[in-house]
């Protein structure tokens, strides 16, 4: 019978509860045509091919305009040091429920030295936004992404999603002739969403918005407001219309809001082992088990995680390009190992869990994975922010010595 740390410190026996720009073609994705064969899956080489095409391809983006040479970005390396007791050992599974929702696991991070940041070229940034596009696209094709999980929406999808889903399956499927019509409608569908969340105009003359809402706000509401607002904010900031793009930046600052809020609220509410499965009632299935109950509060935690790091990365990638620079928001942590995701099943998630390493770590200390790692065992969305914020020397010297995966 396994056992969690915590219980093995304090000499106590585990006890588990018994099992119960506008196109000119007729439909207009996301990406162009020329960079849709260029963002690859993991399983498809992870991002490897689009690092060799980039001088010809990232030109042809979907982005506001092309103003950036070089950003300086804090990027992950062996400077920053967690807490000893979220470190886990290549050889060490994650056992125990509190792997992922002990409070320390919600410590949001910050380097203070920042005198070894390196460069991140518009090349590497262009290529995140093409990777974002194509998850926010995969979504609408398939149900699920990188950061929303196939069984987040699947026992309940409220309007806020559906509305926003519906909105970017007609944005992808626009026409020359109906653009201006779809670029409204998303424009009044965005700030309805703000409006009904309790955000006011700030500034009438400048449409910025700022957050008036309620603190205390249902976790799983505040999770589908940020995912909606998202799509929203990666169509006004990167399609091109001055108009859209206007938009879009009167509403970075609510987007973040919305970002932190989340996160700090989960912080609160899922490390508190007595009524976290509470959290669970009105979002995901109904747990039959004690492991699917497990299996659930991950994919909330991790589906939390994700939003977050992809939220702060649109606002932040966005003001670099427009400024030249952009401060780091941090870091927090989630879940790097390959098979976690897309696991179709407690067991299958379980096995995952107790059989590896899941290299469950802030994105400032994933330069560790470099050694303790292979590509292959990275999952998707962690290949893809290893590749937006690391060394791009370290990371082709990774792929090369495992056979360039």
């Amino acid at each position: 019978m396994p056992s969690c740390a915590r219980c093995a410190d304090r000499g106590r026996s585990c006890v588990y509860p018994p099992s119960r720009s506008r196109a000119a073609s007729s439909s207009r994705p996301l990406l162009s045509d020329a960079l849709r064969g260029s963002v690859p899956r993991v399983e498809d080489g992870l991002l490897a091919e689009v690092a060799g095409n980039t001088s010809s391809r990232t030109a042809n983006l979907i982005l506001a305009d092309d103003l950036m040479l070089d950003l300086e970005f804090p990027l992950m390396d062996s400077d920053f040091t967690a807490p000893s007791s979220l470190i886990q050992t290549p050889s060490a599974p994650a056992t125990g429920a509190d792997w992922f929702l002990a409070p320390e696991t919600w410590r949001m991070s910050h380097r203070v030295d920042t005198s070894a940041a390196m460069p991140i070229s518009k090349a590497t940034t262009k290529k995140y936004v093409a990777v974002l596009q194509s998850w926010f696209e995969r979504w609408v094709t398939t149900g699920s992404s990188p950061f929303i999980h196939p069984c987040l929406y699947s026992a309940s999808s409220p309007a806020c999603v559906q509305v926003a889903y519906t909105t970017l399956a007609s944005y992808i499927h626009r026409t020359p002739a109906n653009t201006d019509t779809v670029l409204q409608i998303i424009e009044d569908r965005s700030n309805d969403l703000l409006r009904e969340n309790g955000v006011i105009l700030d500034r009438v003359g400048a449409e910025e918005w700022a957050d008036g809402g309620e603190q205390d706000v249902d976790l799983f509401a505040q999770l589908t407001r940020l995912h909606a607002l998202m799509v929203y904010q990666i169509i006004g900031l990167f399609d091109g219309d001055i108009r859209s793009r206007h938009v879009a930046q009167g509403h970075i600052a609510v987007q973040d809001s919305w970002a932190g809020k989340l996160f700090h609220s989960a912080a609160k509410a899922l490390s508190n082992t007595h009524a976290v499965a509470t959290h669970l009632v009105g979002c995901l299935p109904t747990p039959s088990t004690y492991s699917q109950q497990q299996w659930y509060l991950w994919i909330l935690s991790e589906s939390i995680r994700r939003a977050w790091l992809v939220a702060v990365s649109l606002s932040t990638v966005f003001s670099a390009l427009q400024q030249r620079w952009s401060a780091c928001p941090g870091s927090v942590m989630y879940t790097n190992r390959s098979g976690l995701w897309n696991a179709a099943s407690a067991t299958e998630w379980e096995k995952h869990c107790l059989g590896r390493n899941v290299a469950f770590l802030q994105r400032l200390e994933c330069a560790r994975l470099f050694d303790d790692t292979e590509p292959a065992d990275i999952d998707e969305f962690g290949t893809a922010i290893l590749d937006f914020t690391s060394n791009g020397e370290a990371l082709e010297k990774w792929r090369d010595r495992s056979g360039g995966l």
